[in-house]
């Protein structure tokens, strides 16, 4: 019975503690991916831990069975079944968050798919240009992933710029990004209403996700060119958050041009 407590006790401190931890103070803005990887390795940790207290309340009830302590017995066997059934929860649960998120992607590429100008196979995911005013980018995940760009961004950018916006998109599909969103939403939901930290830690993860890309991108193409997108977008858009991204790229050192290694899909 002193593990099962044990592992329950050490989940549920993880996952109630670590989005208080994780959200508290700026330095996630400078080092994105460490907070991210923290964040993740803590809620994998969480459910092991959870899983751990299952099997041992299992293994607790079997022994228990042969006990001269019948109620024991009971006791044990019916918290084994009640994790089970949280544990089912929490995966119809991570069902549930999911299905929203996939069907905005698809409810996205059936309303830009009339108005596609071309469509072009770069290996890793398919480029599809589309008519719009506005200049948009955004990377669509799944089996067969894609990255959308209207005409007004292609229009507004310089190639080097929009090459910028691609590496961006591109690293959101490679680091599943999606997933990384989606896990923040079921651990939000998890907690209870009154613990703000998961909220704030689902609003965390959107602006880390972003903040990842733009430091893959740099990396990949030059701090300055993804920059200069940022703040070309924010003056035609008016979002000001882009200028802030656009100002923290000039706070780090970047490799040097010889040291880029710009992907093939990417590439204008």
């Amino acid at each position: 019975m002193f593990w099962v407590v044990a592992f329950a006790g050490s989940a549920a401190a993880l996952l109630l503690l670590s989005p208080l931890l994780l959200t508290a103070g700026r330095w996630q803005v400078r080092r994105p991916r460490t907070a991210m990887t923290l964040w993740f390795g803590a809620f994998f940790a969480g459910c092991a831990l959870a899983m751990g207290s299952l099997l041992a309340a299992l293994v607790s009830g079997m022994a228990a069975s042969d006990a001269p302590s019948a109620l024991e017995a009971v006791a044990v066997s019916a918290f084994a079944w009640v994790s089970l059934g949280i544990v089912g929860a929490v995966i119809a649960l991570v069902s549930l968050a999911a299905e929203p998120l996939i069907y905005s992607y698809r409810d996205r590429v059936n309303r830009l798919a009339p108005v596609a100008v071309s469509r072009e196979d770069r290996g890793r995911f398919t480029l599809v240009r589309f008519k719009s005013d506005e200049p948009v980018a955004c990377a669509i995940p799944g089996r067969l992933p894609e990255i959308l760009v209207s005409t007004a961004l292609e229009t507004a950018l310089t190639p080097s710029e929009l090459r910028a916006v691609l590496a961006h998109e591109y690293a959101h599909l490679r680091h599943q990004h999606g997933w990384a969103v989606r896990i923040a939403e079921v651990n939000a939901l998890c907690l209870p209403r009154g613990v703000r930290a998961g909220r704030a830690l689902k609003r965390a993860t959107l602006l880390l996700v972003e903040l990842i890309a733009d430091d893959a991108a740099a990396k990949q193409v030059g701090a300055a060119n993804l920059a200069n997108a940022l703040t070309r977008l924010a003056q035609v858009t008016g979002d000001m958050s882009l200028e802030l991204r656009a100002a923290r790229l000039t706070m780090r050192r970047w490799p040097t041009a010889r040291r880029r290694r710009v992907p093939a899909p990417i590439r204008i």
